[in-house]
C-alpha cells in the first residue's frame, strides 16, 4: 500500500469553523449540540457556518474557502457524506461522535467525549486516514457486502431498544440474509457475507463462507452481540484490494448507508482525500 499523500503535522488552530450536525441521530440532539458549540467557543473558534444534516447539505469545497476546520458531529455515514462533500477542499476536519458506531471518531480521539475532544483539538495532528474505495464509493470504516446487508437493520433497531422492529427484521433476516451470496475474485463458492475494514496495511478482509443454519445462525449471534470476524465459518485476510461480484447487482452497506453497484466491483485500499485532526498520541 502506498504512503499516505502527506505525513502527519501538527494541527492548526481551529480558527474559523463550519459545523456540521445530524439532529436525526439519536445520538445527537440540540443540548449535545449546544455543549458542542460552547466547547468550540472556549477553545476561541468562531463558528462561520452551519449545517443541520440531512436536512441541510452538507458544506462542499467552494462554500468552505474561507473556513479553517470543518467540524462534523454524528455517525459514521454522517461523517462519510460531509468528507465527500467537501472533497478538494484543503482545511482541517474535526470528527465528533454522535452516533451508534463512532468507528471514525474512536480511531482518530479513543473514547474521548466532544468537549475534550476540541479542547485537544490544537495540540493535536493532521493525518490521512485509511479508506476502502468501490464503484465510486467511499468507505471510511467499514464496508458490508452481499445478503448479511439485512443483518444490519436487525442490529440497528437492537442498539435502539425497538424490540417489535427487532422481530420483524430478524424474520426477514433469517429469510433473505443468508441465500446466496456473492462471487470473491480468487476464492471459490459464494459468500452470504463479505466484511472489509480500511487499514493502514491494506483492505483487512472477512468472508464468510459456512454452510447450513449452525454456522449461519453462529455468525448472526457473533454479529448482533459483538463481531462476526470471530465466527468459525470466517476466513480472514488483509489484500491490497478484492474483486466481488460477477452477473448480479452487488449490494453493499459503506459505513451503514445502502449502497448497490453493478459487478463486478474491485474494492481498494487507499487514504482519504481530506486531513483530519488527531488527538490520540
Amino acid at each position: 500500500m502506498k504512503p499516505a499523500p502527506h505525513p502527519p503535522e501538527p494541527a492548526r488552530p481551529l480558527g474559523r469553523v463550519w459545523l456540521v450536525a445530524n439532529r436525526a441521530s439519536r445520538s445527537t440532539d440540540d443540548g449535545r449540540i449546544a455543549a458542542l458549540e460552547a466547547a468550540l467557543q472556549a477553545a476561541d473558534a468562531t463558528i462561520a457556518g452551519n449545517s443541520d444534516f440531512p436536512r441541510e447539505n452538507a458544506p462542499d469545497a467552494a462554500a468552505l474557502g474561507d473556513i479553517d476546520t470543518l467540524v462534523v458531529m454524528g455517525g459514521d455515514g454522517t461523517l462519510g457524506s460531509a468528507s465527500a462533500a467537501a472533497k478538494g477542499w484543503d482545511g482541517q476536519f474535526l470528527a465528533i461522535p454522535g452516533g451508534t458506531m463512532n468507528l471514525l471518531p474512536k480511531a482518530l480521539h479513543g473514547d474521548a467525549t466532544p468537549q475534550a475532544i476540541v479542547a485537544a483539538a490544537a495540540s493535536g495532528n493532521l493525518v490521512h486516514v485509511p479508506v476502502a474505495r468501490g464503484g465510486g464509493e467511499t468507505s471510511f470504516c467499514r464496508i458490508i457486502i452481499g445478503p448479511m446487508t439485512r443483518w444490519a437493520r436487525t442490529r440497528e433497531n437492537a442498539r435502539h431498544g425497538r424490540i417489535w422492529r427487532v422481530w420483524q427484521s430478524l424474520r426477514l433476516a433469517l429469510a433473505r440474509g443468508f441465500l446466496g451470496g456473492v462471487k470473491v475474485a480468487g476464492h471459490p463458492g459464494r459468500h452470504p457475507g463479505v466484511l472489509l475494514l480500511p487499514t493502514d496495511q491494506g483492505l483487512e478482509a472477512a468472508l464468510f463462507s459456512g454452510n447450513g443454519l449452525v454456522d449461519s445462525m453462529a455468525v448472526a449471534v457473533n454479529w448482533l452481540v459483538g463481531d462476526w470476524r470471530d465466527a468459525a465459518a470466517v476466513t480472514a485476510f488483509t489484500a491490497p484490494e478484492l474483486v466481488v461480484g460477477r452477473h448480479r447487482t452487488v449490494r453493499c452497506l459503506f459505513d451503514g448507508e445502502l449502497k448497490q453497484l453493478e459487478p463486478p466491483v474491485r474494492f481498494e485500499a487507499g487514504w482519504s482525500d481530506l486531513r483530519y485532526i488527531r488527538t490520540l498520541d
